[in-house]
């Protein structure tokens, strides 16, 4: 009876942990436990249940998958079940499947990409409906903001009525990218992208960097004389639907020493991969195996485990943004973790920082989240108290403050010391002003002393210069490289200053895009916020969500951001775009090119499409049937494979310098 009491009440208890780890994944995107502890909770509660079938929930998670429902959206009943993959973290447990599977056949083996599930149904080749997994039986329908993908096609060239499973994710460069005009306050790529599917105006989701992968398909009727996987993938390449790179078709034998080539690869893929997804080849063999509800008996998931070391948290800091946002780290026991030494691991939030039990004191597992970034994973041994962000601004004073929805905390003060140094800070990045010899430390060393507090009193550092020389660790040399800098930041144009004072919302992507419909310097924004039709002509513009057109129309009524504008041109900076003067070399006349990737140099890749559209070229922003050359870097994804789709002339980084080099044309 003692037995049976303990197993019901752990039974009961792990029904109910579950249940609230997969509301956290699918629905808050905010999951705060490893997908290895979750697979260890779901078994223990799958063997007990197995055990004790009478004390099994007729609603049990064991018996269905997470669902990512929403009550915004209208409900689709899926045509067969969505089912979840199961785990497996060692080859000696996937070698035990495939000996059960069939050591005779062939497996497709392709990355298991860390996004968002989505189901595509074209009927007659026409796509009528995007369907999230929901409960693997209904789902969300997202229709409009899924079609906003670029790469995603809206009829098939076969006219087929098929359903296609796919994954929308992000490249990590386009995230950091998309994460910086939004002043950081996106947690990683996965969650971006669950989030953007399922945002309430497609005008909006049009905005975020979403792409997509397929990688199967239910053929129904048409399957006729389609008997295995690579089949269907030819089929959904002849349909040009978005193939996931590197799948491969392998024997049992050969499973192993493929598994290990994909391993040494994942660390330098551009977009989130968290393992592989092994299938059997065979659909006739698929269908003799079956599935449970949860999951098909044909298919694993092999995924790559995060390390995972301990450490100490010696101490918690908190970093204030250029936003405002309060960033809590946790300066920790130095541990070797992939090949570097962690000090510092991310802990979020507030709210995490809960879900953890984390404090100062606490013994706690490490691991870099997309090999980048260090976070604190779990509590081995509790601290004596939970840590509690306090409720006011460390720097300020000011009180922090929920904003927008959001779980972070904000010190809402612009005038917030921190908030000043990071707004500078960011003012003079590399992907910014570029300002040469300014960095975080030199920033730091010029607020302590008062010279420069704000972006003003940057261009008037020259006063300074006697008293920069004298300073410690600077010298005649250092002080002229810094002046230098600065003046020539004068000589960027609108976009570069737009985007690089940091106004919410307004990035490089809206800053070219305001420049492409006219509205190409800050006199112009200033005579278009004063008409009645603002909002509405702003709206019009493709790629300006509500959100971007708000906070715009907001700023340019702000007395201190039109304050700091108008002292900042009336120092020389300037706000106005420049025409491309276009030199009597004309090699790219005719050429529409588009570029993807990063390049070593070409920082940012502007550079190289400022130099194509100089000599008679014109830059596009995505891949078609009328764009005639690619140049591609490292990073690229699914514009490159679109382009050879199309047959573009693929050009990378090391012809295009031998191509201007031939043409006299310097860089």
């Amino acid at each position: 009876m003692a037995a049976n009491d303990s197993a019901k009440k752990r039974i009961k208890a792990l029904t109910k942990e579950i249940k609230e780890h997969n509301d956290r994944y699918y629905k808050k995107n905010q999951p705060t436990i490893s997908d290895k502890e979750y697979d260890l909770l779901f078994k223990e509660l799958a063997q007990l249940e197995e055990e004790y079938p009478e004390f099994a929930s007729p609603n049990s998670p064991t018996k269905a998958v997470g669902s990512d429902l929403s009550n915004q959206f209208t409900k689709f009943k899926h045509q067969v079940p969505v089912l979840s993959l199961e785990n497996t973290y060692n080859t000696e447990e996937l070698w035990d499947w495939v000996v059960k599977t069939g050591e005779d056949e062939l497996y497709s083996l392709e990355w298991k990409i860390d996004g968002a599930s989505i189901l595509l149904y074209y009927v007659d080749g026409v796509l009528e409906n995007c369907v999230t997994r929901g409960t693997g039986g209904i789902g969300d329908v997202v229709t409009e903001n899924v079609k906003t993908i670029k790469d995603l096609p809206h009829s098939l060239k076969s006219k087929r009525t098929v359903t296609v499973r796919g994954e929308i994710f992000m490249n990590f460069s386009d995230f950091d990218e998309f994460n910086e005009e939004y002043g950081g306050k996106f947690a990683n790529p996965r969650n971006l992208s669950a989030g953007s599917i399922k945002h309430k105006d497609p005008a909006e989701a049009a905005k975020r960097p979403l792409r997509i992968f397929v990688y199967d398909a239910i053929l129904g009727k048409g399957r006729k004389g389609i008997k295995e996987h690579k089949e269907i993938l030819a089929l959904l390449k002849e349909d040009k639907l978005p193939l996931a790179p590197d799948t491969e078709i392998v024997s049992a034998k050969q499973l192993l020493k493929s598994i290990e080539s994909f391993r040494k690869k994942k660390d330098s893929m551009p977009f989130p991969v968290d393992g592989l997804v092994i299938k059997l080849n065979s659909l006739e063999k698929r269908e003799t195996l079956g599935e449970t509800s949860h999951s098909p008996r044909w298919a694993r998931a092999f995924k790559f485990d995060a390390v995972l070391k301990e450490t100490i948290i010696e101490d918690i800091s908190f970093a204030i943004g250029r936003t405002g946002k309060v960033t809590p780290r946790a300066q920790v026991t130095p541990t070797s973790l992939a090949g570097t030494t962690v000090t510092y691991a991310t802990l979020h939030n507030q709210d995490y920082i809960d879900q953890l039990g984390a404090g100062i004191g606490a013994k706690v597992l490490i691991s870099k989240r997309g090999e980048i970034i260090p976070a604190v994973e779990k509590v081995v041994s509790p601290p004596k108290q939970v840590f509690q962000i306090p409720k006011q601004c460390p720097s300020c004073k000011t009180k922090l403050e929920k904003v927008d929805d959001s779980v972070d905390l904000f010190c809402t003060n612009r005038h917030c010391p921190e908030r000043e140094k990071n707004s500078l800070i960011f003012y003079c990045e590399k992907k910014q002003m570029n300002i040469e010899g300014l960095g975080e430390k030199q920033i730091e060393t010029f607020y302590q002393l008062g010279w420069v507090k704000d972006l003003v009193q940057l261009y008037k550092l020259h006063t300074k210069k006697k008293e920069l020389i004298e300073l410690e660790g600077f010298g005649e040399k250092k002080v002229e490289i810094i002046l230098s800098g600065i003046e020539k930041s004068k000589e960027k144009d609108f976009r570069w200053t737009l985007p690089s004072i940091g106004l919410n919302e307004v990035g490089h992507k809206v800053t070219e895009v305001l420049i492409e419909h006219g509205l190409d310097s800050w006199a112009k924004l200033l005579e278009l916020s004063k008409k009645k039709d603002a909002a509405e002509e702003l709206s019009s513009i493709h790629g300006i969500g509500p959100r971007t057109v708000d906070a715009l129309l907001k700023h340019l009524k702000d007395k201190e951001t039109l304050a700091l504008v108008k002292n900042l041109i009336s120092l020389g900076v300037n706000f106005t775009a420049k025409e491309t003067e276009k030199s009597d070399l004309q090699p790219f006349i005719g050429q529409s090119w588009c570029v993807t990737g990063s390049f070593e140099n070409f920082q940012p890749r502007e550079k190289a499409l400022e130099i194509i559209t100089r000599h008679g070229g014109r830059k596009v922003s995505s891949v078609s049937s009328k764009t005639s050359h690619l140049l591609y870097g490292p990073g690229a994804g699914s514009k490159l494979e679109k382009a050879e789709e199309l047959g573009v002339t693929l050009v990378n980084e090391e012809e295009f310098l031998l191509l201007l080099k031939k043409e006299g044309i310097p860089f």
